[in-house]
């Protein structure tokens, strides 16, 4: 009868270990990278969301020049060019740092706040927080370019913002928390509500500026070509513990855009 009881205890032990393992697999792949583009974010120390970007200079730069939902060609520098950064603070890890730049020739905003925001001016935060690949799991956050309105899931308690305009040129500082309390209409309400950003953590990103004229949306130019609605069309937002008062690396992986392998 020992013998048995061992030969027992011992299936046991195996199997706990396997689903110790395979849980230990599964939980690692939702950090997987899984997207044909990765930015690695670097943490931010002692951030002040003033519009001035002297904390971000360390950070790698995505240009916005591909298109998104709308447009049949990019536009010319002189009309729209666009940039953006992203950081972390482990310090505060339902937040994301965002720091966009912004030159366009004319600022249309004729909608009131929250309602057809796509049709002026603004830049979009889209959130996969959750790496399901579907637009239902989809987040928006959205900032005019007047520096006031906050539509889609932004809000007054979820974040923090700064907007400086100097002629043609827009300087977005933001900070989004994704624990905060949503706004009317954010996507997917729920998703995201528990996140906290660590090291080796990865979400699907997308981010990119609604440029419109004459009464309409004309470009919605992001960082990665692909609807905005659509998951796979996102990148990979991958949190990295380095600080950016450190010197980069010259890791691949630090370059926006980088092609995965």
């Amino acid at each position: 009868m020992k013998t048995y009881y061992r030969s027992i205890d011992s299936i046991r032990c195996i199997l706990s270990l396997l689903i110790t393992l395979i849980l230990t697999v599964s939980i690692t792949n939702v950090s997987i990278a899984k997207r044909e583009k990765e930015y690695v974010a670097k943490q931010i120390d002692n951030i002040k969301i003033d519009g001035k970007l002297n904390e971000w200079v360390n950070a790698e730069v995505v240009n916005f020049d591909q298109l998104k939902d709308v447009g049949v060609e990019l536009p010319k520098a002189s009309d729209f060019s666009g940039n953006g950064r992203v950081a972390w603070s482990a310090n505060d890890p339902t937040r994301i740092y965002f720091a966009v730049e912004i030159t366009d020739d004319k600022l249309q905003d004729i909608n009131p706040d929250n309602a057809r925001w796509w049709e002026d001016d603004s830049v979009e935060f889209m959130f996969d927080f959750d790496n399901e690949m579907v637009r239902a799991a989809l987040v928006q956050w959205t900032l005019g370019a007047n520096g006031k309105d906050h539509s889609a899931a932004a809000s007054r308690e979820n974040t923090e913002w700064v907007l400086i305009r100097e002629g043609t040129k827009y300087t977005y500082e933001v900070a989004i928390d994704a624990a905060g309390p949503r706004g009317p209409n954010p996507g997917n309400a729920n998703a995201g509500k528990d996140f906290k950003a660590k090291d080796g953590l990865t979400i699907g990103l997308s981010f990119h500026m609604n440029d419109c004229e004459n009464g309409q949306r004309q470009h919605q130019i992001g960082w990665i070509a692909g609807q905005a609605w659509d998951a796979l069309a996102y990148g990979d937002l991958t949190f990295d513990k380095e600080s950016l008062d450190v010197e980069p690396s010259g890791k691949l992986a630090l370059t926006w855009g980088a092609i995965k392998r």
